[in-house]
């Protein structure tokens, strides 16, 4: 939702946006009114052919496709920017396994944050069981995406760098889709007989990377017999590039798909924990839904966790690492001196650093200075939640006045302030339901993906594994595909 403030500015823009240069400058030809219906036509159409698509929930029919939210066109990012995101991703990951296996350093990021968050507070119970038990299983499996956003290094925007947004440990989406673009912007930049190099829109390895994944995963379990579990909620395909990138690798593995409600029903438990799913030993539980609290409208749903996590199942993520993603750990990480609790190498902390932008605690003793400069000057911060999914976090007015109503309230300890990045802004046509197909003024978000698989003695697989790009209208504040704001894009290197 946008402010009042935001919606006169978009107003505004919209008024002006006939005199927003057409992207197509940027490639050196222009597109003429009469060719951009045909383009739009043909590109969504390729989109589908090569499973840019998403399914369609109000419908009678069980299985119904349309194009994902798409840019017309790649978006122009420098190389380095790429390269460094893409170099860091196996940093980041081993950084976050420490976390999720430094007990004494979540509790005390915790600390202040637990009884005023009930959500968080039942995952730390959840935790705290399993490590006072001692877990059945000692392989820890993550699958993660890093979101950076571009910000310009000088003042004619030559030169960009790239500043973490957050790092998801749980469900983290959009990797078929980004597999699957590179063909379209291609294509469309072919119609148009833009000419570019083969390397400028980089191949995508998102899909392979992450089966590989869970392909080791379901070898480290030693049973042949024994199903990857992915846990889904009806309405998100994402997971299907993955079972067919498993199959691609194996096809003896069996991938079955069960929703929190059918768990509670069909879920039992056999000899050393062995986590039994409708008759069939599960191998390893890959989430795809569990990370929000309307995912838990019951205690039992919480039980249901609880018992997967106390298996022998391979989880990914273990509820530690779901909690190691948390915004409370990425603040207290970006704290002068704390990643020299987990990393050695300077280069390494100096690089991971530099993609920090402030992060502030609302619970400290001089809390009151930045919150005060947060109600002041709102368009400077983003207010969050422990949350991801997208859709929680307060912009402008909202955060203003949550601020005001917060600033005394111990429930402030629940929310992490963040500087707002000033994101790059660049052109391009953004092809979705209900925006039309002008050219006009886009900030896009660049994640990486990872796959880290570890024991307590020994890293067994840690790499970066392709990458996803979403484009947005400047204007607009959250960016998630799922809500319909972003577009799916690629990166053309220059």
């Amino acid at each position: 939702m946008y402010s009042d403030v935001q919606k006169d500015d978009l107003k505004r823009r919209n008024a002006d946006m006939s005199r927003v240069k057409p992207v197509e400058e940027d490639y050196g030809k222009p597109l003429t009114p009469e060719r951009l219906d045909e383009m739009i036509q043909r590109v969504t159409g390729w989109a589908l052919l090569n499973g840019a698509q998403r399914k369609i929930t109000a419908t009678e029919f069980r299985e119904r496709v349309e194009p994902v939210a798409i840019t017309l066109f790649p978006s122009i990012l420098p190389v380095d920017v790429l390269r460094k995101a893409k170099s860091l991703q196996t940093s980041f990951q081993t950084l976050i396994y420490k976390v999720a296996n430094d007990h004494e350093f979540m509790k005390e990021c915790f600390s202040g944050l637990l009884s005023v968050d009930a959500f968080t507070k039942q995952l730390w119970d959840i935790y705290e069981t399993v490590t006072n038990e001692g877990p059945a299983q000692e392989v820890s499996f993550t699958i993660t995406r890093n979101d950076f956003m571009m910000e310009s290094t000088e003042e004619d925007g030559a030169k960009q760098d790239c500043k973490q947004v957050e790092i998801n440990t749980f469900a983290a989406s959009g990797c078929g889709v980004a597999n699957s673009m590179v063909d379209v912007h291609r294509y469309s930049l072919s119609l148009q007989d833009f000419p570019f190099e083969e390397e400028q829109l980089p191949e995508n390895n998102s899909i392979d990377g992450l089966a590989q994944g869970l392909v080791k995963a379901w070898q480290l379990y030693k049973n042949k017999r024994a199903v990857i579990l992915f846990v889904v909620e009806p309405c998100t395909p994402d997971h299907r590039w993955l079972e067919r990138g498993v199959y691609r690798l194996d096809r003896s593995i069996k991938v079955i798909y069960r929703t929190f409600p059918q768990l509670i029903i069909q879920m039992s438990f056999g000899e050393n924990r062995k986590l039994i799913v409708d008759g069939a030993e599960v191998a390893v539980v890959y989430y795809r839904y569990g990370y929000a609290p309307k995912h838990y409208p019951t205690d039992a749903e919480f039980k249901l966790r609880l018992g997967m996590e106390r298996s022998r199942a391979i989880k990914c993520p273990t509820v530690a690492v779901h909690l190691a993603g948390c915004k409370k750990i990425q603040q207290v990480l970006a704290e002068p001196g704390v990643l020299e609790r987990f990393i050695d190498d300077t280069d390494v902390i100096k690089d991971i650093r530099s993609t920090f932008v402030g992060l502030y605690r609302l619970d400290a003793k001089d809390s009151s200075k930045i919150i005060t400069q947060a109600i002041q000057t709102p368009e400077r911060f983003v207010l969050k939640p422990q949350r991801e999914g997208g859709g929680n976090n307060l912009f402008g007015d909202d955060l203003r006045n949550y601020l005001e109503k917060i600033k005394e309230s111990p429930e402030r300890s629940a929310w992490t302030l963040m500087d707002r990045i000033q994101a790059k802004r660049h052109r391009n046509r953004l092809i979705r339901a209900g925006l039309g197909p002008e050219c006009r003024n886009v900030v896009s978000e660049l994640g990486i993906y990872g796959v880290h698989i570890s024991t307590p003695s020994s890293v067994l697989e840690n790499f970066e594994s392709g990458y996803l790009i979403r484009t947005k209208s400047e204007e607009a504040n959250e960016g998630g595909l799922c809500e319909g704001i972003s577009c799916v894009d690629t990166p053309f290197l220059v």
